[in-house]
């Protein structure tokens, strides 16, 4: 326990970025859900992590530094925090991807998207978030090979450094896998768990605009990244980081300002039917729809 709370004080963004998938994963997705993804999803990357350290595979070969041993947790020989980071960029990925997929609503300011069972499962869902998640890893790997040079500390180092400022073409086919993975289990325990008409334990359909909260911690956590960058003096890689992520925020900002995107009364019909808990967010909608059911029975 005092290595846990000694962890969270060297390492208080790691935990603020988990802070917030939590919340948001429990508002959108339930208690259940959350949970349950956290613990396979760091079981899943913490295993990986070791495969590395030991044999290179899924990340290419590298080595962690015992330079915190003893000021923050280790597991398996491998840091508490760095397994657990893949938990919340693998939902923030997913959130984005489902907003790319869905249909939209607003109204006022709250913006939500009209996601179906269909939707949240698909293949295109799942195909974007993992890349979403190496995207940010694309940034965020070449800042923690330059640990030294800020607040992380060098904590690590690859057995060949690789082309992209440092950070081997293998450990980007690593995040891949791992985040299909991950995304995968945040698919199958969604469906699984969040069956039929009833609200998951802890969601808030009320919760306004939720539907961007995931796609916000997402920008957060790379801005973060882009930002630790240019402050140790890494133009060259924050600049490159920028570039990478202008197309993806352009795509965003046209997809929830194009009037296109914006779901008709089937769209809110399909959403209501497959999560019948959210109605609050529709009352107009969900007026006509029960009216409709009744008439039929």
């Amino acid at each position: 326990m005092n290595l846990l709370l000694a962890t969270i004080e060297l390492r208080p963004y790691v935990f603020i970025f988990l802070a917030a998938f939590l919340f948001i994963s429990i508002v959108n997705y339930g208690a259940g859900t959350t949970i349950l993804f956290t613990a396979l999803t760091y079981s899943v990357s913490l295993a990986c992590e070791w495969s590395s350290v030991h044999n290179g595979f899924p990340f290419g070969l590298y080595h962690y530094i015992q330079a915190t041993r003893g000021r923050e947790l280790w597991i398996a020989g491998v840091p508490f925090m760095d397994s657990l980071s893949f938990t919340f960029l693998g939902f923030a990925s997913y959130t984005v991807a489902l907003l790319a997929a869905s249909p939209l609503y607003r109204r006022g300011a709250d913006l939500r998207i009209l996601d179906t069972r269909k939707i949240r499962r698909s293949p295109r869902v799942w195909l974007m978030a993992a890349l979403f998640m190496v995207m940010v890893d694309m940034a965020v790997d070449p800042l923690s090979v330059r640990g030294d040079r800020w607040f992380l500390g060098r904590i690590f180092w690859y057995d060949s450094p690789g082309p992209h400022f440092g950070v081997p073409i293998s450990n980007y086919l690593g995040w891949f896998f791992v985040a299909a993975i991950a995304v995968a289990i945040f698919q199958t325990l969604d469906g699984w768990m969040n069956q039929g008409g009833r609200r998951p334990f802890g969601a808030c359909p009320s919760f306004p605009s939720r539907a961007l909260l995931g796609p916000a911690l997402y920008l957060g956590i790379v801005g973060f990244g882009v930002t630790m960058l240019f402050s140790i003096g890494a133009d060259e890689i924050a600049w490159a980081s920028v570039f990478l992520y202008l197309p993806l925020l352009a795509l965003m900002l046209h997809i929830v300002t194009r009037p296109e995107s914006y779901g008709d009364a089937g769209a809110i019909e399909r959403h209501l039917n497959d999560f019948p808990h959210d109605a609050p967010s529709f009352p107009e909608h969900a007026r006509i729809i029960n009216e409709r059911q009744s008439r039929a029975s």
